[in-house]
């Protein structure tokens, strides 16, 4: 299995070998996917075929190869229990089988946000740290090798982290605020709250990990898909979901449910009165959001007029906003401009409606287009075409398979013609 890696080197990856190296593998974790890794000629370079050596590439680069093996069975990855976002309700995922290969096959990881490189170079804001008689509220880090972070990945999984300097620097923090001593960084990281933790563990995922090394769990419940990122098993910790959902935003205690229907309710008088509609109902869902084609929580959404299937009236067109969607928002950012994104979903709700009473409905038609780009961008142009003519190759094969009598009998009947004439 050939891979292009993050880092730009391309890699033979040998399954088999693989596989029967991890019959024999004594270690555990990232440790023993090191291992297997590591045995002879499962891993090789792509011009040469001389070995790979593991320890000189990134952590990325690891974690797409635990991944690959994963996919291809030549390692077990535990199953993790997350709730879902959108409705809370408990799914079951291992995340490396989620996960789309085709760009790191096919070598198109030029998308500008999913392979954007992290930007090493700058400081990243973090919640106060008390260091010393300061207090730090920027981290920053450096790029670590396999080799480098050794400390992280070989320890035993099942032990909680111990803050330590040879654990920061195999994170590669290289900086808090203005201290730069391995020693003092641990003690204060140490005595950190869990809010700023948390926060350095998630820049610290975002530059060791990939935007493409997540796997989608659909949730039954709700129909809402839920980011999780892979392997599961991470040198900080088991994964609990998607980055962002690890992230405490200052802006979730301050939630006001009349308040924010207070606010629906006056931009949509004014919306009504400067597009000159009435008689559309508004509602404001505290309920378990709806989701787009795409398993994306919806802010707000438009039904035309309609007929109640189960109490046979008819339904005047409705306008509704769901509060849950806009706080989710407001807690993973607290610098969401909520007043401005509830004046923009009632305008793009109605504009819906003018368009339905027009009889076409373009954004209607963007929307989806934009959920198939989207797919596209995430599986690859290849992948994706790929699946394209597999799908075609079995519609034809279940046309030929069921309509093969009609086939026979429309040959017949040509031949009949023939001898006729």
């Amino acid at each position: 299995m050939r891979l292009h890696l993050p880092s730009g080197a391309i890699a033979d990856l040998d399954v088999g070998r693989a596989r029967a190296a991890a019959r024999t593998a004594k270690g555990r974790g990232i440790a023993r996917d090191v291992e297997v890794l590591s045995a002879a000629r499962v891993l090789r370079a792509e011009r040469d075929g001389i070995p790979l050596d593991l320890p000189s590439l990134t952590l990325c680069d690891l974690h797409l190869l635990r991944v690959a093996l994963a996919r291809r069975g030549a390692i077990d990855e535990p199953e993790i229990v997350i709730p879902c976002h959108n409705c809370e309700a408990t799914l079951r995922i291992a995340p490396s089988m989620g996960v789309e290969l085709g760009p790191f096959v096919d070598d198109e990881l030029d998308d500008p946000e999913l392979d954007a490189p992290f930007p090493f170079d700058r400081d990243q804001p973090i919640p106060a740290v008390r260091v010393g008689r300061t207090r730090a509220r920027t981290i920053r880090l450096a790029k670590r090798t396999v080799g480098e972070a050794r400390a992280l990945w070989s320890r035993d999984p099942a032990l909680p982290l111990a803050v330590v300097p040879s654990i920061i620097t195999a994170m590669g923090i290289v900086a808090l605020g203005e201290e730069r001593r391995a020693s003092v960084m641990s003690r204060a990281l140490a005595r950190a709250s869990d809010d700023a933790w948390d926060e350095i563990c998630a820049i610290w995922e975002e530059a060791n990990g990939h935007a493409r090394l997540f796997a989608t769990a659909r949730c039954d419940a709700c129909g809402a898909n839920n980011a999780v990122a892979a392997p599961a098993v991470r040198e900080l910790g088991t994964t609990g979901g998607s980055f962002s959902a690890r992230r405490r935003g200052a802006g979730a205690g301050t939630w006001d449910g009349d308040a924010f229907e207070q606010m629906v309710r006056r931009h949509a008088d004014v919306a009504y009165r400067a597009m000159k509609l009435r008689n559309i109902d508004l509602v404001v869902d505290e309920g378990v959001p709806m989701v787009d084609d795409g398993g994306e929580p919806l802010l707000g959404c438009y039904t035309p007029p309609h007929v109640d299937p189960d109490l046979g009236i008819e339904r005047p067109p409705e306008v509704r906003l769901f509060a849950r969607s806009f706080r989710a928002e407001l807690l993973e950012d607290p610098a969401f401009d909520l007043d401005g994104e509830v004046r923009e979903t009632i305008e793009h709700e109605l504009e819906h409606h003018l368009s339905f009473l027009a009889g076409d409905d373009p954004m209607d038609d963007e929307e989806r287009e934009a959920i198939v780009l989207e797919q596209r961008r995430q599986v690859g142009r290849r992948e994706s075409t790929r699946r394209g003519f597999r799908a075609i190759g079995a519609d034809l094969v279940g046309f030929v398979r069921l309509g093969w009598p009609l086939l026979l009998i429309g040959a017949l009947a040509a031949w009949l013609a023939h001898c006729a004439r």
